[in-house]
């Protein structure tokens, strides 16, 4: 834990002590001083002061330390989150999609909207997910992952790699080995293991070739909900009252302020349930190639530590 931060020096003692009757004998200017720098926050890793470090008081690790930390855990985040947190857009998505059947009209269109808001979760989680891993090594893949925020220009190059990288380049840019040398760059692995790797790297690009087929559409529509320049937003039943257009009865809009264009973004959705299916597909195909990439990286991960580990028995035994 950090120790006791002063938000100012304590205090400064000068003058007679009076009430013991002592004669105070001369002191220099900061005799009696307690620095700010005296209590510091410490690192809680390496034990240096936090003022050591360009970062603020209420740290609680340096940075250095804190890149080490999150290092440590990044594959037991992606192993967890793999468990539970990639599935959840589809889960959700769905679970939306079977309550729109039996709903009211209103209540349709308020669960069409969510359908749609789990469409640009999950798109973001991929995306993310996809660049962090591409970068590791510069910084750490949680950190990457979890600071990740999707925009315009990132859904447009992702699309575009999916669409004009081959296979063989886009698993090379992952640290992937190609589908048909698994058992050469990973020795350690079973038959039954490689195959397994073989058809999870295999799906991952046929979800890769589909996200590449959907283009241009996919980030239109992904702008809808992922514009910079726009705060919050808001779901209306009726939009003539703003742009004297207004919506079909099967449309839900959504609303929000582009302050840097200074207009109101009206984003319209059909309440289809044909098309929400397809949104479903395209959100399954996302959180599936997630899937498959985190056991891909997680895999050579695992090769990696054994091959360190044999490493060290060998030169042991020498």
């Amino acid at each position: 834990m950090a120790s006791l931060v002063a938000a100012s020096p304590i205090c400064e003692i000068s003058g007679p002590r009076r009430s013991l009757g002592l004669t105070p004998r001369p002191q220099s200017a900061h005799s009696f001083r307690i620095t700010e720098r005296a209590l510091d926050a410490l690192c809680r890793d390496c034990g240096r002061p936090l003022a050591a470090h360009p970062v603020g008081r209420a740290a609680v690790r340096c940075p250095e330390c804190f890149d080490g930390f999150l290092r440590e855990r990044d594959f037991e985040f992606l192993s967890s989150h793999a468990e539970l947190g990639v599935a959840s857009r589809r889960i959700i998505a769905e679970t939306a999609l079977r309550a729109l059947v039996m709903e009211s009209p209103p209540h349709r269109k308020v669960l069409a909207m969510h359908i749609m808001e789990q469409y640009a979760l999950a798109a973001s989680d991929l995306i993310g997910l996809y660049y962090s891993v591409k970068q590791r090594g510069r910084e750490p893949l949680m950190s990457a992952f979890l600071g990740f925020k999707l925009d315009r220009p990132a859904a447009a190059a992702f699309f575009r790699e999916m669409a004009t990288t081959p296979g063989p380049e886009l698993l090379a840019s992952l640290g992937l080995p190609d589908v048909d040398a698994i058992a050469v760059r990973c020795p350690s692995l079973s038959k039954s293991d490689v195959r397994d790797l073989r058809k999870a790297l295999v799906q991952m690009l046929g979800d890769f070739e589909r996200m590449g087929e959907m283009g241009e559409p996919a980030v239109m529509q992904l702008a809808q909900f992922i514009d910079d320049d726009r705060g919050g937003m808001a779901i209306i039943k009726r939009s003539d009252w703003l742009d004297n257009l207004g919506l079909r009865p099967d449309q839900v809009a959504a609303i929000a302020i582009d302050g840097r264009r200074r207009t109101v973004n009206v984003t319209a959705i059909s309440v289809d349930e044909k098309r929400l299916q397809n949104v479903i597909t395209a959100i399954d195909a996302m959180t599936n190639a997630a899937s498959n990439l985190i056991y891909g990286v997680l895999t050579m991960e695992q090769e990696k530590r054994r091959g360190r580990s044999a490493t060290g028995r060998t030169t042991g035994t020498r």
